[in-house]
């Protein structure tokens, strides 16, 4: 038995319920009988009785324990600090400031959390008069000046951030800060700084990503993230995607907990306002985007921080007290909400920080930055491969002579060339060598159309240099989404691109004659000229795969003033190259043509070609063996296509 518990009498303070041997039998209790006697209806010792000297402690259960303390840093109305080396909350109600020891929320009890349970040094508590927003901002901006040579719109962009930082619950979306440059430029100077301004921050060298939302779950306020040296974060992908996604309210990071008798999801908050610093910017697209970069170059601050005095040391610390208490007194102050010309993740970036400033006298000076930043982003991201693809493909649209559904992809790949200024290796046709992109290939071009642009493709056929037919790969863009993915990179899309005309009722032009004349006197086909590519055939050349598919009804006469009422009409379709063709005997047959008459010839591609430019009288006869004569205009009034041709016929 436990000295302590030894008494030569009854064991003041403890009762019989509380010892191990409590009708325990063959416990060698002294007393156990006496819990079996009863008198009068009644044990002659229970378990309120006094303990004996024999008393043996019961073992807690676990319900029995003392429960855990509940901590916590902060709360609606309360901070946790140190008072006197000892952790305590200041709180705020109506009209005052107080010091007290717990809070109580929901019937439940909380301490504050004390040194060891914190990455950064403990809050103060501030005496004195709260200074107003804009004192608290050059404050905060005066210490940059101090320890940074940096140019002086980055002081206001800092200072800006730390007071974002007390406030990160009133804002959707929050900025990142990079900072990037060789050594000894500043970059960690700014990151002291900030870990001894900005709000409750967690500094560290290489933080694993599940230390990251650790703390900010821990926390029951948002802080701050600052992390050195993470050069190399792109291979760390599990913290790139808690950063792209931390940079907006509500962002979580769910993990499984499996326990012995259970399987619990938990959700670990993401969301903050977070600083990094590099020697070199990482080369990830979506994390780039969510940054302010910071370039940091070797200067002369006023004060180098390994210079740093007791003096100094003492200001940082009641200047952050001061931004605590001001965080607990304008906690019901609603941030403003001003107009701004920018949009999507430019504006998610910049608009906390004009929200922050706005009012004060520096805000017209970031409200120009800002502008300027804009546009300097939206420079970079024309000057990206996408943004010259984009640029390439909204030229061709507004620079064509007339409206276009497709565009060959080798007229978009020449473009790209001399738009990169770059050199198509003669022996890899299919890679081009650039100077800003290195090796572009045609893989990669295609991609971006289909990826950027959601380009579909289509296979068309045109003539080579040798006159022969070959197919070729066009894209066809959604005129909507490409006019608004242009705006997007700062472009314009200026033609009206039409639907294909239906298969339908198609009307026929009033007048062919001078169209006709002007594509017979035509060059070999050029790329854009693709009026030949909706099923309205207006061009001398060969027709498009589309209007392979199908059988054509064609009215034909005699020029458009002496056209006849009842107008015989002839049908042509596309059939499977076989036989040589019955004109000309070289080529094969490519094309059924059924006469007026009800006969049906068939001709290869470059004597049917001529065949459309024949002006077919009304009593157009088959033995036309002969080269056609070359008169007037074929009129084109209708084309039909039935929906089971279609089907059929796909390719």
């Amino acid at each position: 038995m436990d000295s302590t518990l030894q008494n030569n009498g009854r064991r003041e303070g403890w009762t019989c319920g509380q010892c191990a041997r409590f009708k325990v039998p063959d416990s060698g209790c002294p007393n156990y009988g006496s819990f079996l006697e009863y008198v009068d209806g009644r044990p002659l010792m229970d378990a309120k009785s006094a303990a004996c000297s024999d008393f043996y402690p019961k073992q807690k259960t676990e319900k029995e324990k003392k429960t855990k303390k509940q901590l916590k840093d902060s709360g609606v109305a309360f901070e946790a600090v140190y008072v006197d080396g000892k952790p305590r909350f200041l709180t705020k109600n109506s009209e005052d400031f107080n010091i007290v020891e717990t809070v109580e929320l929901d019937g439940e009890t909380f301490y504050p959390k004390e040194a060891k349970n914190i990455p950064y040094e403990p809050y103060g508590v501030f005496q004195g008069q709260i200074p107003s927003r804009e004192k608290l901002f050059w404050k905060v901006r005066s210490e940059f000046h101090t320890f940074i040579d940096v140019e002086s719109i980055w002081k206001d962009v800092l200072a800006a951030c730390v007071l974002l930082t007390y406030h990160q619950d009133k804002f959707q979306t929050v900025p990142y800060l990079f900072l990037y440059g060789d050594n000894e430029s500043g970059k960690s100077t700014v990151l002291q700084v900030l870990k001894f301004l900005c709000y409750r921050p967690m500094y560290g060298v290489t933080i694993p990503s599940a230390d990251l939302y650790g703390y900010l779950e821990d926390s029951d306020s948002i802080g701050t993230i600052l992390e050195d040296e993470v050069q190399g974060i792109h291979k760390d992908t599990d913290k790139i995607k808690i950063y792209k996604a931390g940079y907006k309210q509500g962002a979580v990071v769910p993990r499984t907990i499996i326990t012995q008798n259970d399987r619990i999801i938990k959700y670990y908050n993401t969301f903050c306002f977070k600083a990094c610093a590099s020697e070199q910017i990482p080369q990830v697209k979506g994390f780039n985007e969510r940054f302010v970069f910071i370039p940091m170059v070797e200067g002369f601050p006023q004060k180098e921080w390994s210079d740093i005095s007791k003096e100094d040391l003492e200001r940082l610390r009641t200047l952050r007290n001061m931004l605590l208490k001001w965080r607990l007194y304008s906690r019901s102050w609603e941030l403003s909400n001003p107009t701004l010309s920018m949009k999507g993740r430019v504006k998610e970036v910049w608009k906390p920080i004009l929200q922050i400033t706005h009012g004060l006298t520096v805000y017209n000076v970031l409200a120009g930055f800002v502008e300027d930043q804009r546009k300097e982003r939206l420079n970079s991201k024309q000057n990206t491969l996408e943004g010259h693809i984009v640029k390439v493909v909204t030229d061709l649209y507004n620079n064509a002579k007339d409206p276009v559904p497709y565009i060959p992809f080798s007229t978009i790949w020449f473009e790209l060339a001399s738009d990169l200024d770059g050199k198509i290796d003669e022996k890899k046709p299919h890679v081009m060598n650039t100077s800003e992109f290195f090796e572009v290939t045609k893989n990669k071009v295609g991609y971006r159309l289909r990826e950027i642009l959601s380009g579909k493709t289509q296979v068309l056929r045109e003539k080579d240099e040798e006159g022969d037919w070959i197919s070729v790969k066009a894209y066809l863009f959604d005129k909507e989404k490409l006019r608004r993915i242009a705006k997007k990179y700062g472009y314009e899309l200026v033609t009206t691109l039409p639907s294909l005309p239906s298969c339908e009722g198609t009307q026929a032009p009033k007048s062919m004659e001078k169209e006709e004349e002007k594509n017979v006197e035509k060059e070999p086909h050029t790329p854009l000229e693709l009026s030949k590519l909706s099923n309205l055939v207006t061009n001398s050349e060969e027709p498009s795969i589309s209007s392979k598919k199908s059988e054509y009804e064609i009215t034909v006469g005699e020029k458009e003033s002496n056209l006849v009422t009842n107008k015989p009409t002839c049908f042509y379709k596309h059939v499977t190259p076989a036989e040589p063709c019955e004109l000309c005997g070289q080529l094969a047959v490519e094309w059924e043509i059924k006469t007026p008459q009800g006969s049906v010839v068939r001709r290869c591609n470059p004597c049917f070609v001529k065949l459309r430019r024949v002006m077919f009288n009304a009593c157009w006869k088959e033995e036309e063996e002969n080269e056609p004569h070359v008169g007037s205009v074929t009129s084109v009034t209708s084309v039909t296509e039935t929906k089971e041709q279609r089907e059929v016929e796909q390719p």
